[in-house]
């Protein structure tokens, strides 16, 4: 938590309990904090007393706890091979499909280059009437290429 959110917090107590009441209030979220992480530290002690496994609080989420005191190894390698092969084959099935997109992307991207290449050149060579792009932006397609050559940027 950076400088400007610890003032923002401080002005909303502020404006929420007065100045006259602010200073009791954070002796009340002190010693509320306080009792839970006491409560979260005996609470661990009495599961790490029940099971007989050293247990810390960060510990009690219940997929860290389950990982890390009730499955074995091997136990966790049944559970998640089948996961892994199953993403291994999904992503040896998609990677053509992945190619064939990127290949068509470069082949929509290079056939705009080209069309817009040859756009400018011609446009170049005197056929364009003038005009800039600012003043065809609310013309119809149509309209803004008539005296010029159409680009793929006006097509789309």
């Amino acid at each position: 938590m950076g400088g400007t959110e610890f003032l923002v917090i401080i002005l909303i107590a502020i404006f929420l309990w007065g100045p006259d009441k602010l200073p009791k209030a954070l002796a009340n979220l002190r010693r509320f904090i306080s009792k839970a992480r006491n409560m979260a530290s005996n609470a661990a002690a009495d599961l790490s007393r029940e099971i007989g496994t050293d247990i810390k609080p960060e510990d009690l989420n219940p997929k860290t706890f389950v990982r890390k005191h009730i499955l074995t190894e091997e136990d966790q390698e049944m559970l998640t091979n089948p996961l892994k092969s199953t993403m291994r084959d999904l992503q040896d099935g998609t990677k053509p499909l992945k190619d064939g997109l990127t290949d068509a992307t470069r082949d929509v991207e290079t056939t705009r280059r080209s069309v817009n290449r040859g756009a400018i050149t011609r446009g170049t060579n005197g056929s364009s009437n003038g005009t800039d792009a600012a003043d065809d932006a609310g013309e119809a397609p149509a309209e803004r290429t008539r005296g010029r050559a159409a680009s793929f940027d006006d097509v789309t």
